[in-house]
């Protein structure tokens, strides 16, 4: 039986494609189309795909069923259903600290990925105008650089993202997040499938698909092993609080298992197909396809100012952008207000208003980060942060330490610490051939693979 203790314990999904659509939205984000691509550039193609796509199966999906399984049985915000969890199976209070963990990111991370997915809404608002049509290496960087190091543009995109965000938040689960997920999923899914057949006639698909899908086993190095499980753990969004905070509104009747497949599924795909309208326009053009994170905003115009009705692809392709940031944006805030509508009965209005509030305010130094607090880098005292800016630091913190920790400490706890007869109920409720060969992996494979990723990233 779960654990209730709040009025929103009572609230689910309105049907299984709501919850798949929300789902595939923590994990579609600027983790597939931003961050995918230039780590696949920088980490060999084609080997660095075929790692990830193993790595993720192996180690990120099995994460987030024991993640969605700690979210449906304590059916409160994250915080709350850990408490309620440790309580129940008479562990330590130190286990709390998975709670606090699934609060802190969500929190940070929407700070400093609001200011970036305020740029993909300034790029999508220039490429509709044609700022980018024609534009050469040089134009390109420079436009890139004016934007970032504008303070007043970058806080006036990282305010209004946010507010966007905190308004159909604020209309609740059903009537604010479900419609907006069922809405955008289907249509970012559309503009993409497009975006990859105009690559295909435009660019130069066939080297763009050879690169992705064509692996150099010599180029599989203990770095680009480490380099796909990160990548698998954020594009998932594994042990960032999100995934546990959409499981307490889960019922029975739907089987995790089956759904994380589904998002696995649903976010590899839309991983490669980016990869596929990315690559070929990078190679038609002679364009660096290592050339990391710049990638998107500083490369990808180039190409797209030189093609038929570059304009126009280049509107899509930023939309795509923009849209797939705020789906992610979306869960990270709903971790936050169902924390404080659970705990403090805050009305959803008020607890949109303060979460996203805070994240704002804490946003500011990672915006003012490329500008008036360039230099400001508060822990050059340590050697591997000394160039770090806020922004460099939030990130860092996040991606490198915080989400392996909670990603660690989620599959410890779920695999030893909560009863073993409770887990395999919420695995499923009928009989799964899956149950041991997962419980296998959360208990002895996952923990040491996510090891490596964190102290490699330390």
């Amino acid at each position: 039986m779960s654990i209730s203790g709040s009025v929103s314990s009572n609230i689910t999904w309105s049907s299984k494609t709501s919850f798949l659509m929300a789902t595939i939205g923590i994990a579609v984000g600027l983790g597939n189309i931003w961050r995918f691509p230039y780590v696949v550039g920088t980490n060999g193609g084609g080997a660095f795909v075929l790692v990830y796509i193993i790595t993720l199966l192996c180690f990120a999906a099995p994460i987030m069923v024991a993640e969605l399984i700690l979210g449906r049985q304590g059916r409160q915000d994250p915080l709350g259903t850990i408490k309620a969890l440790v309580k129940k199976n008479g562990a330590n209070k130190a286990w709390h600290a998975i709670g606090w963990l699934s609060l802190l990111i969500p929190f940070i991370a929407l700070s400093y990925y609001s200011v970036v997915a305020g740029w993909t809404v300034d790029y999508t608002a220039q490429s509709l105008v044609g700022t980018f049509n024609n534009i050469d290496s040089e134009g390109s960087k420079s436009y890139f650089q004016s934007l970032a190091g504008s303070a007043s543009k970058s806080i006036f995109l990282l305010l209004a993202f946010i507010a966007f965000s905190a308004f159909i938040i604020s209309r609740g689960l059903k009537d604010g997040l479900e419609k907006s997920v069922k809405f955008l999923m289907p249509l970012l899914f559309v503009i993409l499938v497009f975006l990859v057949i105009y690559a295909a006639i435009a660019g130069d698909f066939a080297t763009g698909f050879s690169y992705l899908f064509t692996p150099d086993l010599s180029k599989i190095t203990a770095d680009v092993v480490l380099a796909a499980m990160g990548q698998a753990f954020f594009s998932l969004g594994v042990g960032a609080g999100s995934v546990m905070a959409y499981g307490g509104y889960l019922s029975k009747d739907i089987s995790i298992p089956r759904s994380v497949l589904v998002v696995s599924f649903a976010d590899t795909l839309v991983a490669l197909l980016a990869g596929l309208a990315i690559f070929p326009f990078v190679f038609a053009f002679g364009l660096e396809p290592s050339s990391g994170p710049g990638l998107i905003f500083e490369t990808l115009p180039i190409a797209f100012g030189q093609v038929a009705g570059g304009q126009w692809i280049s509107l899509l392709f930023f939309l795509l952008l923009a849209g797939a940031a705020l789906t992610t944006a979306l869960s990270m805030l709903e971790c936050i207000v169902r924390y404080l509508s659970d705990k403090y009965k805050f009305s959803r209005v008020k607890s949109t208003i303060l979460a996203a509030s805070g994240s704002a305010i804490l946003g500011l130094g990672a915006a003012m980060s490329f500008n008036l607090l360039s230099n400001f880098t508060p822990l050059g005292f340590i050697d591997t942060l000394a160039n770090k800016t806020l922004f460099d630091l939030m990130d860092y913190s996040v991606a490198n330490i915080m989400i392996p920790l909670n990603a660690l400490l989620i599959v410890l706890f779920c695999a030893w610490i909560m009863k073993a007869n409770v887990v395999e109920k919420e695995f499923s409720t009928s009989r799964n051939s899956f149950y041991k060969p997962w419980l296998i992996i959360i208990k002895f494979v996952a923990p040491v693979g996510i090891l490596a990723v964190l102290l490699m990233g330390l």
